[in-house]
Parts: structure tokens; sequence; C-alpha cells
């Protein structure tokens, strides 16, 4: 079976069985496993600047120490290959009257309004889109839309934000084998904004970001040749590959662990998250996370710290610019609130653009402009 047939049928699964599909008329259901209640110790949501002992600084929110388990290390066996543990999932009490899968209005009033461009949409600052020489950072993303512009707007960041969502009986993959799609986004996105701007306007980083389903879109496109100039790559729980077949899993998840070696090398940018849903007929994001770290010859570190949409930070790992993060949460109300993340990962990657770049000969290759 070709790459590209064996992409679209597995993106095809991911998105019936596995996650929740984010149509633009709003959320439907999966079949997630069944809701554990739980009774979680709520820990601080922030600190000062300064790490206390006993606690990491979190580079993607160095305000937000993250504080080390200190409970006995279960014995899991093979950690790379177990099953996601913490099957439970917080109530909406618990996460402080929010339901993560609601719609939540937020101000994007700086912000255009949504525009069509081929089968996506996007959204630009409404005051000065570029810099002064015309440039401007774009997110492209797959599976979701009005929760990565609030997220986006969270941030604070201002950036360029170009959402394209499938229906359920369609899969990613396809979209980037071999049919100039992300030349062709980018270079309509260009003229979007340089409408708008009323200057020749030009993308100077490009983010591949994916929720749930899409991260399959995003596995086409860095086997596209046009993948050198992504600077970022941000998955949000849905790193998938198949379980039972140990040669396909590693094919699968072969292209992320290229671009995760480069960004643990700090010349690129990427960021992984998972929850602890166990679908039955494919390895969970858990697992797929795990294989990542472990390829390059790491492991998380367990820890505890609440996150946006009551999440419960559980795993942490960073090595140069590759960030995992594990949380835990086995249900419909954990996938959605996974999207929670993306404001801190956004403002991240606002610092990482803002600062210098290296110098010839240093550490990191420098971008081209």
């Amino acid at each position: 079976m070709s790459t590209a047939a064996r992409l679209a049928l597995f993106g095809g699964a991911c998105a019936l069985v596995g996650g929740i599909v984010y149509g633009r008329v709003g959320l439907r259901e999966h079949s997630a496993p069944r809701q554990v209640a739980s009774a979680v110790a709520h820990l601080p949501t922030s600190t000062s600047a300064a790490p206390a002992p006993g606690t990491i600084r979190d580079p993607l929110v160095p305000q937000r120490p993250v504080y080390r388990d200190t409970a006995p290390e279960q014995d899991v066996g093979d950690w790379v290959k177990a099953r996601p543990r913490f099957q439970i999932s917080r109530s909406a009490a618990e996460r402080g009257g929010l339901e993560p899968c609601a719609t939540q209005q937020v101000d994007t009033s700086a912000y255009t309004p949504w525009a069509a461009l081929g089968a996506g949409r996007y959204v630009m600052p409404k005051d000065a889109p570029t810099d002064a020489a015309g440039r401007f950072d774009l997110i492209l993303h797959l599976h979701g839309e009005e929760p990565v512009l609030r997220e986006l707007v969270k941030s604070e960041q201002r950036f360029v934000l170009y959402t394209l969502t499938l229906p359920p009986d369609q899969g990613y993959g396809p979209l980037f084998s071999g049919s100039h799609l992300y030349e062709s986004v980018v270079a309509e996105v260009e003229q979007a904004v340089s409408r708008r701007a009323g200057l020749r306007a030009r993308v100077r980083r490009v983010v591949l970001s994916a929720w749930s389903a899409g991260f399959v879109g995003i596995e086409s496109a860095l086997a596209q040749p046009t993948s050198k100039d992504v600077d970022a790559v941000v998955l949000v729980d849905g790193l998938h590959a198949p379980r039972t077949d140990i040669e396909a899993f590693k094919a699968q998840l072969q292209p992320f662990v290229d671009y995760a070696s480069r960004a643990a090398a700090s010349e690129r940018f990427m960021f992984v998250s998972h929850s602890s849903i166990d679908p039955p007929d494919f390895a969970s994001t858990t697992e797929c996370a795990h294989y990542l770290v472990a390829s390059l010859g790491g492991k998380p570190i367990a820890v505890r710290r609440n996150d946006s949409l009551g999440l419960e930070l559980v795993e942490y790992f960073t090595r140069g610019n590759f960030h995992v993060r594990g949380y835990s949460g086995n249900d419909k109300a954990d996938h959605c609130a996974q999207l929670g993340v993306l404001r801190d990962v956004y403002g991240a990657l606002g610092r990482r653009w803002a600062a210098p770049r290296p110098a010839a000969g240093t550490s990191g290759t420098p971008i081209a402009p």
C-alpha cells in the first residue's frame, strides 16, 4: 500500500474512531472511554518567577513552574509501550465551571472576520498585520477553527491564522501528498495580507499546527520538499499510529522523529501534547509521544501542575526546542481541553521569533527571511 493510501485510511480511522471531529457546525461525539470520577488535589497554577526547590522552570511558560511528582514511581514495565495511566476525568465543577467542548466567547475585535480561502478560512490582525518590511508569521492549522482563534487571542500574539477542517469521512493525509497545497495556501495568504496591508507582504515563518486527526496532514506535509521552510510543528493530542504492526508504527512516526531531532538541537521548534485517552484500535497519543521521547534517548519526568481548561499536567519533557507535555484525562472534555495549551505554545513561539537569531557558526540554524 502506498504512503498516500496508508495516510488516507489511517487518518479516516482516527477521525471516526479515536477523535472528536470539529466541523464548522459544532462538536461531534466520539467513542472516548467512559468517564471515571476523580478527586484531584488542586495545585497552584502560578507562583513567583524563581522556581522553588522541587520545581522545574518551564521554558514555555516561565512564570508557571512545574512541580515534581514525589510519589513512588509505578512499575509499568516498558514505559514506552505502556498504555495510558491516569484514567480519570475532571468534572465541570472541578474545572471551575468550564465545559471545554462548549464555545467560549473571547474578544476577537482586533482580528478581521473569517474569510474563505480554498477549502479553509483565515483571519489576520486588523491593524498592521505585517512588520515594516512586509513580513508576517503564519499558523497553518488543521482541525478546529474557533477554539484555535480563541487561544491565539489569549496568547496575545499577532500571527496570521489559516485553518482547515474536513468532514469526518475525509482524511487529511491526501491534502498535501504531491498536491502543492502548502505552497498554494502560503501564496494565497500572502496575497490576502498584501491587500490588507497595502504593500507586498511575505511570510517570514510558518507553524504547522494540528489537533486530533489533523496530525495526519502534518505528517504528509513534512514529507514534501517545502517542509524545510517550516519553523515549528505543533501537535495537540493527535499523534497516533498502528499499535499491532510495529513496522507501520515506526513508519508513521518517522517524519516526527526526524523533526523532533532537529527541534531538540534547537534548529526548529516542536511541541507535542497528549491526553490519557486509550483508543482500542490504534496506539494512543501517550504511546506515540513516549516513542518520540525514547527515540531521542530521553524519558518524561513525572510532574503536577494545573493548566488551562482544567488540564492536569502529569508528564514533562524538554530538550532544546522539543517539548512534550502529558496530561491526565480519558474523556471527551479532556480531548477538547487540550486546545487550551495553544495559548502557551503560541506565546513561546512569539518569544522565540522575537529573540535575536544565532550568529553563523553557533548552535542552531538561522532561518532565512
